[in-house]
């Protein structure tokens, strides 16, 4: 059974959605850990966007380890998404060219059934003659399925 393959509208929507949550989650958990700090969900917003894209202005820094430990979260989810984007991107080019082979493979298989269905027809058609020819009557002259033989009684 095929696995179904990631679309890119999902895995855009899958990667902003895992982004926007950390983000929000960052934003939120630096407020409570540093409220002195980040006074508004808007500057815990600004820092955490600043942080998971690792530009970091510096305007905002946290100074407490559990705010540290929550931007170490945020800077490792930020390089992980965007490796995330350049596999979706490098994906989609492969795919593209795996969908090329597997219509080539699925003509070159449609070709060669094609060819096994007339061989066996042929094989019948010699069975059929060998088997008249064994009870001792004439083997018909009418052509192969293949037309390219034509049975002859046995001697």
């Amino acid at each position: 059974m095929r696995r179904r393959r990631l679309s890119w509208l999902d895995a855009l929507l899958l990667i902003g959605f895992t982004t926007g949550s950390v983000v929000l989650l960052g934003a939120v958990l630096v407020r409570w850990v540093e409220p002195d700090r980040y006074p508004d969900l808007g500057s815990g917003l600004w820092w955490a966007i600043t942080t998971i894209t690792t530009v970091g202005y510096g305007d905002l820094v946290p100074a407490t380890t559990p705010g540290r430990l929550v931007a170490a979260a945020l800077m490792i989810v930020g390089i992980g998404c965007f490796a995330f984007l350049t596999a979706v991107a490098a994906s989609a080019i492969v795919v593209e060219d795996l969908a090329e082979e597997e219509r080539e493979l699925e003509r070159e298989s449609s070709e060669i059934l094609g060819e096994v269905r007339r061989v066996a027809a042929r094989l019948d058609h010699i069975e059929q003659a060998l088997t008249e020819a064994r009870a001792g009557e004439p083997a018909t002259t009418r052509p192969a399925p293949s037309g390219r033989i034509r049975s002859r009684p046995l001697q």
